[in-house]
């Protein structure tokens, strides 16, 4: 997990308990927008900027743990910076059902193959979906290449008894078919722990699922679509 990774979790986890509009990363304390916003300093000049619904009942009990809460991601947050030894945290806005951009959900993608590449005997990592390379742990040569395409299409058609999904197990390799048509394939040497690989793709594999439907297209807008016309009875 990056510093980024970890600013954004901190973010979302304090909108997720407080109920807030948005929480944001700023080095500017002249922000108006119109919402009641609460600003907290981080040190180093910069501050933690909270916008808060603008109707809601008041309930001393309810302020109470929402200013524990702005506290404790206030020094959650210095703590991120000392750790990862930073002058400054990234410049970032976390709102109520945000996801990540694109490019974001494929470095995190990514990062799960570099660790399965990182795996004892491992030479290397690759998510696949369909026929499409999605991320590997390294880029592939030309041997490898031509190696994951032939793995993954055997996964996709070798089905376990009683499962819809597919493992293959060869002497310097392993592959595992999960969610719609998506493969993981690690490159080995031999010898290699089959169980402990398995195990550990299995872990990635529930990751990869949260993250991979954040690849597809957002669907038509359903106003885009209007009634068919009704065919005429005949008389």
């Amino acid at each position: 997990m990056t510093l980024e990774d970890e600013v954004r979790d901190a973010l979302k986890d304090l909108v997720e308990e407080t109920g807030a509009v948005s929480a944001r990363i700023t080095e500017n304390t002249d922000e108006r927008t119109g919402v009641p916003a609460k600003t907290m300093a981080l040190g180093g000049g910069e501050y933690l900027r909270v916008e808060l619904p603008t109707r809601q009942e008041r309930d001393p009990n309810k302020d109470h743990d929402i200013e524990a809460a702005f506290e404790r991601a206030t020094r959650q947050l210095r703590a991120i910076r000392r750790r990862y030894e930073a002058t400054r945290l990234p410049e970032m806005t976390v709102a109520p059902g945000q996801v990540p951009p694109g490019h974001k959900v494929r470095e995190r993608i990514e990062s799960y193959a570099q660790g399965l590449g990182a795996l004892d005997r491992a030479m290397n990592a690759f998510v696949i979906r369909g026929t499409q390379l999605i991320a590997s742990a390294r880029p592939p040569d030309e041997l490898e290449g031509t190696r994951w395409p032939f793995l993954a299409r055997r996964a996709l058609t070798t089905h376990a008894p009683g499962s819809s999904h597919g493992e293959v197990v060869d002497p310097v390799a392993f592959a595992m078919s999960f969610w719609y048509d998506a493969v993981l394939v690690v490159l080995l040497a031999e010898p290699y722990g089959v169980d402990f690989v398995r195990h550990r793709c299995k872990q990635v594999a529930r990751e990869l699922c949260n993250l991979l439907p954040l690849l597809e297209p957002d669907p038509d807008a359903p106003a885009a679509i209007g009634p068919r016309p009704r065919r005429p009875t005949q008389q």
